[in-house]
């Protein structure tokens, strides 16, 4: 109930439980109701009125709890049925991943344009290093409508302008993924890059939002995940386009350093 709500509420109330009995009261005294005189005395009115209204006030308090009832099961479903997505491991290509109950995979590939708007999605060689990224529901209920939403790539510790991006068209349908269920992001990054030439070492960041729905169309939960990388860089290459001053092209080594979740938040459909 809305505060603004209150002030009508109250009026209502003084009106069935004073104003209306009172008014049948002096319809009797002052001058009686010809169509009840036989009959009925402002007693007897009273009294019919106070019947009704005695089970018009009963007959919304049953509305009211069953209301609060349903509601309250509703709420006791959203918990115990309750998906929760999960990223549960980050592993290089090459490594097996472990004992999981797979049932689909993702590719997403970084690619690195030139600033003409051309795609030079392998760097002229088509070397690429994959990571995957596993994604498992460890709730107690199915997940529908999974989505990958969108994919980032941030903060480039060489760059403010790196240019890097993913060439996958979102948002990423996943279906549904049951208990225990798991998906497989294989983000394939570029070996190659245009790096500073004075920079050693360097970091950047891949952001992955996700949303899905519980089983009952109730609620959608979104989530951020920001995985960290380091990129150490090698030998230096030919480029096959000029870039911008002061970077070459060179052999990039990616290493998965961290993952953390930035963000989960539910909302009601």
């Amino acid at each position: 109930m809305k505060n603004k709500d209150l002030p009508k509420i109250i009026i209502i109330a003084i009106v069935i439980l004073f104003v209306i009995p009172l008014l049948i009261n002096l319809s009797f005294k002052i001058g009686s109701i010809r169509l009840l005189a036989a009959e009925w005395t402002a007693g007897d009115l009273l009294s019919f009125y106070g019947a009704v209204l005695g089970a018009l006030i009963t007959l919304i308090g049953l509305v009211i709890t069953l209301d609060y009832q349903s509601k309250q099961a509703r709420k006791d479903d959203d918990v115990k049925y309750r998906p929760i997505l999960k990223i549960i491991e980050v592993k290089r290509g090459t490594q097996k991943l472990d004992d999981i109950e797979l049932i689909g995979e993702e590719e997403l590939r970084i690619s690195f344009p030139g600033l003409d708007g051309s795609n030079y999605g392998y760097n002229g060689n088509g070397n690429f290093r994959k990571f995957k990224i596993v994604l498992k529901n460890k709730g107690r209920g199915e997940a529908t409508n999974v989505y990958l939403d969108a994919a980032y790539v941030k903060n480039a510790s060489w760059d403010e302008d790196s240019h890097l991006d993913f060439s996958t068209s979102f948002p990423v349908s996943l279906g549904e993924i049951l208990v225990g269920e798991s998906v497989v992001f294989n983000i394939s990054v570029p070996e190659h890059m245009f790096l500073k030439g004075d920079s050693w070492e360097n970091s950047v960041s891949i952001e992955l939002v996700i949303s899905y729905d519980d089983i009952f169309h109730r609620n959608r939960t979104t989530i951020k995940g920001l995985f960290t990388f380091k990129i150490n860089r090698g030998s230096e290459y030919e480029a096959p386009y000029d870039y911008k001053p002061d970077f070459q092209f060179m052999q990039a080594t990616w290493d998965y350093l961290k993952f953390q979740q930035i963000e989960e938040a539910t909302s009601e459909h």
